[in-house]
Order: C-alpha cells, then structure tokens, then sequence
C-alpha cells in the first residue's frame, strides 16, 4: 500500500469515527455514590458500565456519578457543585438518567433544607435542558437504604420515604419517564453489604433495569408464574392477566368470544383485566401478540385459597392418618386444583452448595404450577389444606383453587413484608442481624447458620431470614384474588409468646396491605398437644388473638397433638375443621363451627360458674370426667382433678379456697375432653378469677 493510500484509509476511519461519535445516543447517568460504583473494586462493573456494555456501540454512556453528593443546592456537598455535573453539561447528553436523594436524607439535609427539594430537582434538568432543549429525562427512584445503616432508625428511614414519594411529583411536571430502580432491590439485602451500596451484581440488576427504557426490549410473549393451564381464578371478581412481552407490543386476549387488548409498558410488562365470572368452566384463553401466541387451558373459575406456614401445614397428604383410603377418591374432585410452591432445599441439618446460595439470594426458593387433582399431585401435597378443599367443594359445588406456600421450620418474621418489618421500630433493630438476635428461636438461629454456613455473601438469604418468604414466595401472588388465607405456623415461635402475639398481627395487618384487602381472612390453626412446657400458654395466647384480630378464626388441634412429635399425622379432621368455619362465616352456613369460649363467670355458693360462647350445651367427650382441668389459688397453688360438672352451656367448679384463675387444657400435652354440642373442642384457656 502506498502513502497516498494510507492517508486516505486514515481520512475514511476518522470519518467513520466522527459519524459514529455523532450518530451514538450520548446518555449521561448522574446520581450519588451508587451511581459512580462505590464498593465495587472493578470500574467496569458499575452500573453505567455495565449499562454500556448491554447497549452496545449505537450509545455512549457517561458515568457522572459523584459519591456523597446530595440533590439539594444547600446540602453538605451539592452535586451541581461537582466536577461531575460540569463534565455532564459538556458532555451535552441526549438522554439524562437521574439518581439522586439517597444522601438527602442525611440529618444535616433534609430537615433544613426539604422544602426546597421540587425546585433544586427542577433547576437540576432545566440545567441540562438549556444544553438540550430535547433531552430525554428519566428520573431512577431511590435503591434502598436496608435496616442495619447507622441512621436508619433516626431519621433516614421517613425522610427516605418522603423523598421516594415526591420522585414521581417531578416527573409529572417535567414530562419525565421515572424508572422504578427501588422495587426490584428492596428484597435484595444480600447484595448491600453495608446497607447502603450495591455489589456488582446489585448494578447489574440497576443496568438491565435501565437499559429496557433507553432501548425497546424484544422479548417473547410469556404470562406470569402464577398462571396456566388448569388454574382456578377467584370468581365474582375482575382477575388481572399479567405477564412480559417486547417494548410497546400489543397484547390480546381472547376469552369467550371477546377480545381484551392492551399495549405493553415501555419495560415489557402488560396486564388485561378479565371482566367478573360466575363459577364455572372449564375455558380457554387465548392470548396473542404480533407473532407469538399461549393457550391457556380447562381454566375454571372458583374460589381462591392461598395455605401457608411451617411444616405442619406442608405436611404431606400421603404421610397422613389414613390418606391411602382417601387418595384412591381423588379422582371424585377433579373441580379442586392445587399450586404447590415446591422448596429449592430443605432446611435439614447440612450445609446448602453454592448454587443453592445463590439461587436462594436471587429468591428462586419456590418454584410450581397449577394442577389437576391425581392421586400422584395429591401424595405431595399439603393434607390439611387439600382436605380443606374437599369439604368446601363438597359444601359449595365449585371448583377450589388452593395455593400452598410452606417451610418447614419457619417463624413469623420469614413471612412479613420487609417494609412491615422495618417501619416498625422494634423490628428494624434486629431483622438485619437475625442470626444472633435472642427474638428469633434457637432452632432458627442454628439451622439457619448451619445451612449457610459455606456462603461468602454477608447478607446471605435463607427462608428463617426476617421477610424472605414473603419476598421470595407471597409477593408473587398478591395480584391474586382470594377468598381467604389457611395458616399453621407458630412452632418457631413458641419460645416468646408476647413477642409472637405482636408479630401475629403484624404478618396479618402486612398480607392485608399487600393484597390490598383490609378484610382478608384468616383462618388458622392452634397448635397441638406435645410436651413442650410453653405450649399450654400458647395455645391460650392464639385463641386470644383470634377472639381480638378481625376476620381471624381459628382451628382447635390440641386433641390430636402427639406427647413427642411435632408432626401429629391425624391431619385430615383439622382440614374438616377449618373448613367448617370457612363455611359458618364465610358462606353463612347454618352450623357452629367455632370453638367454646369462657365468656363471664359468677361465683355463688361456693361455686365458679363459668358461660361458655359458641355452643347450646358443652359435652364430655368419651368419659364422665372432665379431664385436664385445674385452678389456680391465690397463693400459687395449682389444684389438679377438679370434680367439675356441667350445666347446659356453664361449667361449674366447686370451690373452697380463693381461686385466682381456671385453668384447663393446660398441659402442654393435653388430654382436655370438653366439646360443643357441635363436637368441637374447648380450646386451652387460662381464665383469670377477680
């Protein structure tokens, strides 16, 4: 080659160069540390690196992040002060991405300067719009800042949530796209090491999340994990269809010979209401978009219940008292559907492998879909809850849909929302460091440990973590309509009974919020008999909370516990029980399903009279002594084998000393006898005598 040509070979490159610096779109990200990438060793790992690498050479991305800068002017270190935000002007961007509040909340911000937030915001864009009339604005919600960060509890964690709620504000009065940067995070704790910054995998999520505004995604046409073939939708209800497809596609579906369309958000996901259906079915839907096509199959319309707990509720039909008898009618049911989220790993006594880890952080714990009664599906599934669904099917003669997501081992904190858990000011102090804090059981602490023990991720997930089954399993169904909730836990929380009474309606006031249903039901069981010396006390503690939490009923099993296993296996009666109350007070059916209650007392003649709710008459069950009942004297003394007897619906106890309460069903494994004219037992109670 020759001189002449090299210099025109060099001439043509240089013009490629220029034409395509000048054909990219330039996109400048500005924001705080998280922005520029602090705590990641690697500078190609930030999220604006990583950003670049998935948009390819048609953009050029611009970190202009600055660690610690704040939004407000007047703050302790202004961004519009920073060699960032002068080399972004010059930088003359097509497109901005904003990121920034996360350190306005620093007390030496936010209470002195907030008032002046919306207009620094809008003095921030118009800066780079007088760049660029043109520039595209999108504004990043906040990423999280996690219980656990020093000021969390005094003052950062309500002036977050008053920032992230004006974010929107300014994107409305700017025209401007908000990119919701906080909601995928927010359940994802492992990746924030000091509670404050993302890992590269954290800004990795933050660039995938990004890149789908600034460049349509292509992706197939797929429905949520929650639908399928031979699924029950709740009936009586507008349903919503949900699921992804590519940027700005229109999606149909077909149902009954109507068509339902919608056209797909910018990020690809889409949603169609399904108008309100009696029960019935089965039917099919056919949703399509420009050039793929799902058929959903023998979908029926019913009533919805999600089950839930530890592992007394995943208790397997096929392990239950006389289950081979009631597995061969399955068959019988076939209008009852079950979902079972299946477990990743069990929580037995070893150590979990690194896949498991990870694919425990990146919530993919529970995994299922719809199916079809067999005897096969049934064998592994929860016998309380399947047998919950046999009865309301043979009461109501509609198709069931039962939803089960259970773990064994589980307390109540594992199924709270984390923003429950961490806008109270109890349980933010300790939901960060579950391991070591004396309000999760022993058990917990040391299984959960000892799973994880091979991880290298300080916030290393596991479902005893505080919230992490609700983030990794109920959180995907609170689009869901149901008619109500069955739930067995408490086990893992036995050894704190007040603690537990707090958190019970903290789980119950969470799930409400989440399915955004104030009267959500709740149906649950009271824990059985079984020689643990608290157990007595807990029982009365749950009846107590189902007489004083709205909507909240519960299903006596302390007659059928076990002296030494946890895991009493005559499941199917509390399944029977549950449903009669499902029937009582849900369907209004003419039958007493609750549980007796100790209502008022009088003392006459040297006699406790005690009125009993819930029932015309109580009964003896199989003897001619009530058993396990006992009262407590004034000075402490417990006086067992009371020659009680009954009148109608009053137990009377002859008394000669000064009784301070009664007490019965108290032994931890008890042998009480007493039950409704209905056959439903009396429920431990610890009745206090003035």
């Amino acid at each position: 080659m020759n001189s002449l040509s090299k210099i025109v070979l060099i001439i043509v490159s240089l013009i490629a160069i220029a034409f395509q610096s000048f054909a990219q779109k330039r996109i400048a990200c500005i924001g705080d540390s998280v922005t520029e990438g602090y705590g990641i060793s690697d500078s190609s790992q930030s999220y604006p690196a990583q950003l670049q690498k998935l948009l390819g050479t048609e953009f050029k991305i611009g970190n202009f992040g600055h660690s610690g800068s704040t939004l407000l002017r007047n703050g302790h270190n202004p961004y519009h002060k920073t060699k960032a935000y002068k080399e972004a002007l010059l930088f003359k961007p097509n497109a901005i991405v904003i990121a920034l509040g996360l350190n306005d909340t620093d007390p030496r911000n936010w209470p002195n300067f907030k008032n002046e937030f919306l207009g620094d915001y809008s003095q921030l864009i118009n800066d780079f719009k007088k760049v660029n009339p043109k520039v595209e604005v999108f504004i990043c919600t906040m990423t999280p800042i996690f219980s656990g960060h020093r000021r969390f509890l005094s003052g950062t964690r309500e002036w977050f949530d008053q920032i992230q709620s004006l974010i929107p504000e300014i994107a409305k009065v700017h025209g401007a796209t908000v990119i919701d940067n906080h909601s995928m995070l927010a359940p994802r704790i492992d990746l924030f090491a000091d509670y404050l910054h993302p890992n590269s995998r954290g800004a990795e999520l933050i660039a995938h999340n990004v890149a789908i505004y600034l460049k349509p995604i292509v992706q197939p046409l797929s429905v949520d994990e929650t639908f399928g073939n031979d699924m029950v939708l709740q009936r009586g209800v507008t349903n919503k269809l949900m699921g992804k497809s590519s940027s700005n596609e229109k999606v149909s579906v077909v149902f009954k010979n109507k068509t339902y369309s919608t056209t797909a958000a910018r990020n690809g996901n889409w949603e169609i209401d399904i108008p309100t259906q009696a029960a019935g079915g089965p039917y099919r839907l056919d949703i399509s978009s420009k050039d793929s096509k799902i058929t959903l199959t023998n979908v029926l319309f019913g009533d919805v219940y999600l089950s839930s707990g530890q592992s007394n509720m995943a208790f397997k039909f096929r392990d239950a008292l006389d289950s081979d008898l009631l597995l061969d009618q399955v068959d019988s049911f076939d209008k009852i559907r079950v979902f079972k989220n299946k477990n990743l790993a069990e929580t037995s006594n070893v150590q979990w492998d690194e896949s498991t880890l990870n694919k425990v952080n990146e919530l993919q714990y529970f995994s299922g879909k719809w199916q079809k009664t067999s005897r096969e599906t049934i064998a592994e599934f929860s016998a309380i809850a399947y047998m919950t669904a046999v009865e309301l099917y043979k009461s109501q003669h509609v198709p069931i849909g039962i939803i089960d997501i259970s773990v064994g081992g589980s307390n109540t904190e594992s199924w709270i929302s984390r923003y429950v858990l961490e806008h109270d000011n109890l349980l933010a102090t300790y939901i960060h460091n579950w391991k070591s804090s004396d309000f999760i059981q022993d058990f917990c602490r040391e299984r959960g440990t000892k799973n994880i023990e091979l991880a290298k991720v300080k916030h290393q997930r596991h479902p005893y973590d505080p919230a992490y089954n609700f983030e990794a399993g109920i959180s995907k169904w609170t689009n869901t309509k149901l008619k109500g909730v069955l739930w067995y836990q408490g086990e893992s929380n036995a050894h704190n009974i007040e603690h537990h009474e707090y958190l019970f309606k903290k789980m119950i006031i969470s799930w409400r919020q989440a399915f955004k249903n104030e009267n959500l039901p709740f149906y649950f069981v009271q824990l059985s008999g079984i020689n643990r010396p608290s157990w007595g006390d807990f029982r009365d503690s749950q009846r107590k909370l189902s007489n004083t939490i709205k909507n909240t009923f519960m299903a006596v099993s302390s007659d059928v516990g076990h002296p030494t296993d946890v895991h009493p296996k005559d499941k199917f009666v509390i399944g029977k029980r549950l449903a009669n109350l499902i029937r009582q007070h849900m369907y209004h059916e003419d039958l007493m399903a609750d549980s007796p209650q100790p209502v008022s007392y009088k003392k006459i003649n040297g006699e406790i009279r005690v009125e009993f709710s819930h029932c015309k008459e109580l009964k003896i069950k199989d003897s001619h002594s009530i058993k396990d009942l006992q009262v407590v004297t004034t000075n402490g003394q417990i006086l067992k084998n009371i020659e009680a007897r009954i009148d109608k619906n009053l137990l009377i106890i002859p008394t000669q000393q000064e009784i301070r309460s009664v007490q019965y069903g108290y032994t931890p494994f008890t042998n009480g006898n007493l039950i409704s004219d209905t056959d439903v037992p009396v429920s431990t109670f610890n009745l206090k005598i003035n």
